[in-house]
């Protein structure tokens, strides 16, 4: 049964979906300094990883891509100088969590919409482990980041969270970063269309966001 939803709600997308992200920004400065638990590690990946890396990312960002596509995918990141972060497990050294560090280009969709448009990044392709949820790891892999950026001269980072997942839209606003924007993917038999614009729906962010609109 449950395969068979998995299947219907895939089909479904693949003749009509629509997808919608809130574009949250901050200032590299200040920022919050978060605790690592015990049992964790944070690092910055290397080429060595990618094959860990391809086989933790969830479906839900990877889509039906085999091992192989997945693995290009990731590579591809490497080969083009993206800086990976990943979250760790120190006894087994599983991926449990990771993100990616994607400079923001004036050509970016999202350019427009960045408040102190200097030298940008965007947090790309967040995941945690779901057996690692509720850690607060997603944050810790946020910071890192904004550390480890801010030391290569970015003063500002920008990161794209779906509407749907409220608890991450909080994890972010707690840290310093505000809403700016929205982010709206249309897909209707196998076309994809993307936009940008400066509202967002505040009645969908968690409460509170409301003071900083």
């Amino acid at each position: 049964m449950v395969g068979l939803k998995l299947f219907l709600y895939r089909a479904r997308n693949r003749l009509f979906s629509r997808r919608a992200w809130v574009v949250l920004c901050r200032p590299l400065e200040p920022h919050t300094e978060t605790d690592i638990p015990d049992g964790i590690e944070v690092r910055e990946a290397s080429a060595s990883d990618v094959e860990a890396i391809a086989r933790a990312l969830p479906d839900e960002l990877a889509g039906r891509l085999s091992r192989e596509k997945r693995m290009a995918t990731v590579n591809e990141r490497f080969g083009a100088g993206v800086p990976c972060i990943l979250a760790t497990d120190s006894d087994s050294s599983q991926v449990i969590g990771g993100c990616w560090c994607r400079k923001v280009t004036p050509g970016s969709m999202l350019w427009p919409l960045l408040p102190n448009r200097g030298v940008v990044f965007e947090i790309s392709t967040l995941f945690v482990d779901p057996d690692y949820r509720g850690k607060n790891l997603g944050s810790i892999l946020v910071e890192y980041a904004c550390s480890m950026m801010k030391g290569r001269g970015f003063n500002g980072c920008v990161s794209l969270v779906w509407y749907t997942r409220p608890a991450s839209v909080k994890a972010h606003l707690k840290i310093g970063f505000k809403p700016v924007g929205e982010k709206v993917t249309l897909s209707f038999l196998g076309v994809r269309r993307s936009h940008v614009h400066p509202g967002f729906r505040q009645e969908r962010l968690p409460s509170t966001s409301k003071a900083s609109s």
